[in-house]
């Protein structure tokens, strides 16, 4: 049983850049209809679509391995502050919300953008045991790294729940076999004054460590 879904992880892997967009609408148009069947307003294609280009930009793949053994797969979204607007302009269209829901959307996601640097990222390890990113005693230890070598420790990391339907709604890589967390880092180091990342960091990395295995998923954020 662990081969087989070894074998359908794999594969679902093998997304390439721009094929969430189709996976995002068939999943959103699912979902609307088993959630919001009270509203019968139709959504923008062009507000889904831009959602899907946004969150293809900001999501990278990484697999782990022990050995020729895959020990772990993780699929993470880094939330830029573009990735939030997007997301509450696909909330608004879809659910048909005013003018005073947006600007209370747009607040909290800006003030959540100042305070941490959130990462929702999905696991699937062929040990249920390993996948433990929640747990204080976690097999694993993550960490958020520029290219100045400021290293950030999470804040928190809090598993989320696979059956809310919306979540899969905006993160369609969510599969069956993985489980679902949200990594928030502060947006200074320890001794640091200026955030992070800052007007010329090129780039961040999420580092998974562990005695299981290491790796790392990079967002390049300015061109060298």
């Amino acid at each position: 049983m662990g081969q087989i879904l070894s074998d359908k992880k794999a594969a679902a892997l093998k997304y390439a850049p721009g094929a969430l967009a189709s996976v995002f609408l068939i999943i959103l148009v699912l979902a609307v209809t088993v959630s919001g069947c009270a509203k019968k307003a139709v959504k923008p294609v062009e507000a889904r679509l831009e959602f899907a280009h946004v969150l293809d930009s900001v999501t990278r793949s990484a697999r782990i391995y022990q050995g020729l053994d895959s020990i772990l797969y993780v699929t993470a979204t880094y939330k830029t502050m573009e990735f939030r607007q997007a997301y509450v302009d696909l909330y608004v269209k879809g659910y048909q919300v005013g003018e005073a829901y947006r600007t209370a959307l747009q607040e909290r996601e800006k003030e959540e953008s100042g305070k941490y640097n959130e990462i929702f990222f999905t696991a699937y390890t062929p040990e249920a045991r390993w996948n433990d990113f929640d747990r204080r005693d976690s097999v694993w230890r993550l960490y958020l790294e520029d290219d100045s070598g400021n290293r950030l420790i999470p804040v928190s990391v809090k598993k989320i729940d696979a059956g809310d339907p919306l979540i899969r709604v905006f993160f369609p890589y969510f599969d069956p076999w993985s489980s679902g967390y949200v990594a928030r880092f502060p947006k200074y180091s320890e001794t640091g004054t200026e955030p992070i990342p800052g007007e010329k960091t090129r780039y961040l990395k999420l580092i998974v460590t562990g005695i299981l295995g290491n790796g790392e998923i990079e967002w390049r954020l300015k061109a060298d």
